[in-house]
Parts: C-alpha cells; structure tokens; sequence
C-alpha cells in the first residue's frame, strides 16, 4: 500500500511511519437547497480557509449561501397544548394548516414569511413531548426529529440537558416556570348561615346571659317592690312584674322591640341600662359581620403554596409522564421537591397522568393539583375562572424550536426569533392568547365584588319565622280549647242550680 501511488478525491493516498494517513485534504461543503457551494478546506494537521470563509467569520455569521429551507416544505411536529396548538372548533371541515391555531402555529407561520419557505404542521403521533426511554431512543416529538420526520419542533418544549444531547434548539421564544393549577374551593351554602356571624359559644354565651338578666331583674324587682305591697294602699299603685314579664321583656330589649312590663325600680332600670347596652353592641356586630358573610366574596383556599402541598395529604397532586416538569422531580436535589417526587412516583402513582388533557380534567373534576408550565396554566386560569395558579413559580426554563443534530439552518432561526423579538412581536402574540383575567380575585374581599343574597343564604330565617307561627298557633288553639273546656264544665256544674240548661248556660 506505501508503494501504490493512487491519487484520489483527497488527494494522494500515502501513510506515515505509523500506519496513519498523511497528506490529504477534506473540502468544506455548504448545501442549500439543490444547489451546494464549496466555502473551504481543511488539510491533514494545517486548517486552511479560503477567502470566502474568512469573510462569513469577519461578518458575524452573513452566509453567502442560500438558507437551506428557502424555498422548500418544511415538516413542523407539534403538540396539541393549549394556547400553544389548538384545533379549531370547525377543523374537520378545513384541510392542511388551516385546522389549527395557536401561539405556536402564529409563530412558525412570522418565521416562515421573514425566512421564505412553506411548512406543513402534522401533531406528534405518541402526544409526547419526548423522554429518553430505557433502550436509549427518544419518543415524543424528540423521537420524530431524530428518525428525520420533522424539520422542526415548534411547541412549548422546555430545553434541558438530556434534549440538549439529543437535538439542538434555537434561541429561546419563550421563558417557563413550573406553577400549580388546582380548583377553587367550593363556597359551601347552608340555610342557617345567618347564624355563621357569631361563634357558637357566643350564640351560647348570649343565651345565658339572657336567662340569668331575666332572673336577675326579677329578682331585683320583687325585692325592690316589697315594701310598697306590704304598706297597705299602696299595693295597689305599686307595679309588679312576674317572671314571664322579666324574661319577655329582656327577650324584647335583645331584639329592640316594645313590651308593655318595664322595670320601676332603681336597681332594674340600672341593670335594664346596661342590658340594652349590651345589646345595643352585639346586635351591630352581628348585623355588620352577617352583611360580610353573606355579600362578600371571599374563600380561604387551604393551599396557599407549593410548599404547602409537601405538608399534607388529603390532595393528590402530579404531573404528565415523559414530561421536562417530571425530569425536573425527578432529578432534583430540594428537599421538599424530592419528597414529593417520591410521593408521586411511589406512594401515589396513580397520580400521574398520560397527557395535559387528563390532568386538567382531574382538577376540575377531583381534589388535584397539577404541575405544569405557568404560561398554560395561566391561560386555563384566564378562560375558567374556577381555577387558580399557586406558586411561587420555580425552575425557569426557554421554550425553543427544536431542530435534527447539526442542522445549518439553526442560526437562522434563532436570528428570526430575535427579530420578531425585537419588533415586538413576540409581545404581542403573547398578549393575544395572555390577556387579562376577567374573573374576580376571590381571595381579596371588595365591595366591588359582592352578591346579592340568594334564597339559600337566609332561608333559616324563614324557616325560623314560620315555626314561630306555628308553635303560637298551636298554643293559640290550645288555649282556646283549654278555657272553652273549663268554662263548659263549670257552666255544666252551675247549670241545673240556677235552672238553666246546658246548652242555654253555654251560650
């Protein structure tokens, strides 16, 4: 072989004292489209360049070649995630790009106008976004740009270290924390919250006192008045109160009503004073904390950070399979986080969820709570206000386009992502899928958030109301029947004396 003098492509073919060869060059090829251009050479231990490669180096990266999609379809994976890639309400009608909508498919669609080539947008087939599985290949939409499928990934796919070893990624378009999304908490209604202002050991405290005043001031009146009823003429002019007077009038002051007992004595009329007093006070902070309870929005939720949910164990909480939020579980070293990873992978497997889709409806449905990206879980906050994002949010990471390992047209992505960043463009796709919330903020109480009292809210009281007119109704009856069975047999009894009748001494 050292004596064969062939000549090749890389130029002669002839090996050094150890068997290495030596003496060759190897041409720099850039390829664009249907055309390639020859930008430069490397020889065997001298890196050599021509002019035009030293230039594009001096230029900051200007290319003198064509961008390689220019012109061509790109195939674009995505994944259905809301706001990013969504199916239009009517898009088994439509056909091709047309069927979806979305932040993602807006952005692919800014990126192909600036760089001039067609794409079309096909959803991954797994609805993964891509983990390394144990034999070592890649699913999800990872999986689909290492087989060649894809062109590229334009889909909320948070850049780690893992998916950083397996493809490249372009400038970041978008910056995502991990939030909680979880469900209000139900404002439970009962027909006896009118009773809800006062705790119950005041509402028991208060009935005391209204048996031991009605006591008291009977009490006091009967020892005050006694010795008018034992001077003779002046037991006629001097007032009494029985006991059913005292507690009838004491009942009466609570409730601010008129009865026609009052206390004559100087002793009662001192305690009558500091009664109504009393009463004057309970009454207004008990009509001022029922207008609080019964208008005001306002709802304790029992999580209040994410912290909170490592404390407790009444709610379940979990993430998607194969995610980068399960990566970040599960390689973390924070305490509180790697005891929830085992919590959720051991304890509670089951609270892991396939796809976003099952987990959003376990929490509308179920006491979940779901780890997800802030930008979509403050988008299913915006459009259902029956939901609510928990934080402090954590682990910041780039959403980035996602291209095959060693694709040229990388950079010229990324250049497109700081443009229409520096435009302003960015922001305002954002701010069309991310407005503002129109839902009221339950957790803050405001007169401009009240309601009006519904039917269930004071139907105690109604119901108090007409028990109270039954009960005296059926005494009422009672009592007629009572005094008109007592007169008829004392008419009976009187009757044959006097020579009346019967019938005759009852009329």
């Amino acid at each position: 072989m050292r004596q064969n003098g062939v000549v090749g492509a890389t130029g002669q073919l002839s090996f050094d004292s150890q068997g290495k060869r030596s003496n060759f060059t190897l041409n720099i090829t850039a390829i664009g489209g249907a055309e390639y251009n020859t930008i430069g050479e490397w020889v065997s231990r001298v890196e050599i360049f021509d002019t035009r490669l030293r230039l594009n180096a001096q230029n900051n990266g200007n290319r003198s070649t064509p961008f390689p999609l220019k012109g061509r379809v790109a195939k674009v994976v995505m994944i259905e995630e809301r706001p990013f890639t969504m199916l239009k309400r009517d898009h088994i009608s439509r056909k091709g790009n047309d069927r979806f909508q979305g932040f993602a498919v807006d952005l692919i669609d800014e990126i192909a106008r600036m760089l001039d080539f067609e794409y079309e947008i096909y959803l991954v087939h797994d609805g993964n976004f891509g983990s390394k599985k144990s034999n070592g290949e890649w699913n999800g939409m990872i999986g689909e740009l290492l087989a060649g499928n894809a062109t590229m990934s334009v889909a909320p796919l948070s850049i780690n270290s893992d998916r950083e070893e397996a493809v490249d990624f372009t400038k970041p378009f978008m910056t995502r924390y991990i939030s909680v999304l979880m469900r209000l908490p139900r404002r439970e209604t009962s027909y006896f919250e009118f009773l809800n202002p006062l705790s119950p050991i005041v509402w028991i405290c208060t009935m005391c006192s209204f048996v031991v005043v009605s006591i008291v001031l009977y009490m006091l009146e009967r020892i005050g008045t006694a010795p008018a009823r034992a001077d003779g003429p002046l037991q006629q002019r001097a007032p009494q109160i029985t006991i059913r007077e005292a507690f009838w009038f004491i009942f009466g002051s609570l409730l601010q009503g008129n009865t026609d007992s009052s206390p004559s004595t100087i002793p009662g009329r001192i305690l009558t004073s500091a009664w109504w007093f009393f009463a004057l006070i309970l009454i207004s902070s008990y009509t001022a904390n029922l207008a609080a309870f019964l208008t005001v929005k306002k709802i304790n939720t029992p999580i209040k950070s994410v912290t909170d949910l490592a404390q407790q164990n009444k709610i379940k909480y979990g993430t998607v399979k194969s995610s980068g939020v399960m990566s970040f579980f599960k390689n973390t070293k924070i305490e509180h986080f790697a005891k929830m990873w085992a919590q959720m992978s051991e304890i509670e497997p089951d609270s892991m969820v396939d796809n976003t889709s099952v987990g959003f409806m376990q929490v509308k449905e179920q006491d979940y709570a779901f780890f997800w990206d802030t930008t979509v879980n403050k988008y299913h906050t915006i459009v259902d206000c029956d939901l609510m994002e928990i934080g402090p949010p954590f682990d910041p990471k780039g959403f980035g386009i996602g291209v095959p390992p060693g694709a040229t047209y990388r950079e010229e992505l990324s250049m497109a992502i700081l443009k229409l960043s520096d435009r302003g463009r960015l922001h305002e796709l954002e701010t069309r899928y991310w407005g503002n919330r129109n839902c009221p903020d339950l957790s803050k109480p405001s007169s401009d958030e009240t309601s009006e009292l519904q039917i269930e809210n004071v139907a105690g009281v109604f119901f108090i109301l007409v028990g109270g007119i039954i009960i005296a109704a059926v005494v009422c009856l009672g009592e007629y029947v009572g005094h008109a069975l007592l007169r008829a047999s004392k008419l009976e009894t009187k009757g044959p004396e006097n020579g009346y009748g019967t019938g005759e001494a009852f009329l």
